[in-house]
Parts: C-alpha cells; sequence; structure tokens
C-alpha cells in the first residue's frame, strides 16, 4: 500500500509539471479553435466586399496570337474592353495583351476605378507592393500588387494583382484576428504558415504525455480506493 501511494504521488508530481508547462498552451489551442469554430471563414476571407464579376463576351479574334507554349490559358477583361491572356507554364504566368506582348501593370488611377467597380470600397489611397515580406496579408499572392484602402475606413484592404486586375483579397478586422490566432495555433509566429514547427511538435507530445499520465492516475487512484 505504502509503494502504491509513493507511485501515486511521484506520478501526480510529474502530472502537475507537466501540465504546467502545456497549460497556456492548452488553452490557446482551445480559444483559437473556439473562433475557428464559430466565425464563418468565407466572412473572415473578405467575400461579402467582392462584387461578383459579370458576364462578358470575348471576342478571341481579337488576339494577335493565337498559340502559346502553356500548361492552361486563362482569358480575362482587366479595364472594359481590354482582353487579357494569362499564360501558365512551370515558371509562372505571363499576362499578355491582344498583341501578344506583355501586359503592362495597372497605373494607381486604373487600380482605384477596378477597386470600386469589384468591391464594395471607394478607395482613395494606394501602395504599390512589389516585394514579398513573411507574414504579410498579401503572402502568397503574385506580386506586383496593388493595396488599396479608403481614408476613413484603413482597416479594410484590398489587394489587385497588378497585371491581371484580379482582386486578390480583401482583409479586414476579422482576418488579421483569425490569422493572429492561426499564428498561436500552429505555433509559427514568423511566417505563420509553417505547420509542424518543432514547437507544435513539443507541446503536443507534451499534450499526450499530459492526458495519458491523467488517465493513468485516475485508473491508479480507484484502485487504490478499492483495496
Amino acid at each position: 500500500m505504502t509503494g502504491s501511494l509513493q507511485g501515486q504521488r511521484r506520478l501526480r508530481r510529474w502530472h502537475r509539471l507537466v501540465a504546467m508547462a502545456t497549460s497556456i498552451q492548452l488553452l490557446l489551442w482551445t480559444l483559437s479553435g473556439l473562433f475557428f469554430a464559430f466565425v464563418d471563414i468565407d466572412y473572415v476571407r473578405g467575400h461579402q466586399f467582392k462584387v461578383p464579376a459579370s458576364p462578358v463576351a470575348l471576342d478571341l479574334t481579337q488576339f494577335a496570337v493565337t498559340e502559346f507554349d502553356a500548361q492552361h490559358l486563362v482569358v480575362r477583361e482587366r479595364l472594359p474592353g481590354e482582353m487579357l491572356v494569362g499564360v501558365y507554364s512551370e515558371s509562372g504566368v505571363q499576362w499578355l495583351d491582344q498583341n501578344g506582348a506583355l501586359a503592362q501593370a495597372l497605373t494607381a488611377e486604373e487600380a482605384f476605378a477596378l477597386g470600386a467597380t469589384r468591391t464594395v470600397m471607394t478607395p482613395n489611397r494606394s501602395e504599390w507592393v512589389d516585394q514579398p515580406e513573411v507574414g504579410s496579408e498579401y503572402r502568397g499572392a503574385p506580386l506586383p500588387l496593388w493595396r488599396l484602402w479608403e481614408s476613413d475606413v484603413p482597416d479594410r484592404v484590398a489587394y489587385i494583382d497588378a497585371l491581371s486586375g484580379e482582386v486578390l483579397a480583401v482583409r479586414h478586422g476579422a482576418w488579421r484576428w483569425w490569422d493572429f490566432l492561426w499564428s498561436l495555433h500552429i505555433m509559427s509566429y514568423t511566417d505563420r504558415d509553417t505547420i509542424g514547427t518543432w514547437l507544435l511538435k513539443v507541446f503536443s507530445v507534451m499534450a499526450l504525455i499530459t492526458a495519458v499520465l491523467g488517465v493513468w492516475l485516475f485508473r491508479a487512484t480507484r484502485r487504490v480506493a478499492t483495496r
């Protein structure tokens, strides 16, 4: 009996130490999980701020070049009456105009016009983005971009592909909260995208140990109590 009690004390001590080390991260996992479960992901992604594109009549006879070496093609209207072809290959995408030349980047004024017609925003401030930034709101998007926002609502930002004119993303407060909590959830605090960091692996193992020790302690306590 004395040996069993001593074993339980040691088990409780180990369980307490491991639980103390993992309790904060377990709380963060729970809080972030609650946010992900109750907040609509489409709302987080800002789809409600985008204006659905209307069907456009495509006249492919306008293009001077009709043969492309590509994995697949995308035809889209950038500005009214301006058609572009996106040529996708292993090296990325090239946007060509109707003459077969590389498309020129949108000016700030043209980007404002697209932002006003393709989102619910009326942007009047812009920033040219041509360098990747770790952990940025536009990470993973093709560069260059136009970053657009309204002076009265600086929290809401639209990112437009400077070559194709596509509205790639609209970021707002809910997305930033989601992104912050996601970084805590996966324990990737720099780029906020790396799943499988050494911290996540260590704390996952420690959380498992906490659970196993808890079950073991419960069963050991019951065995002693029934004797």
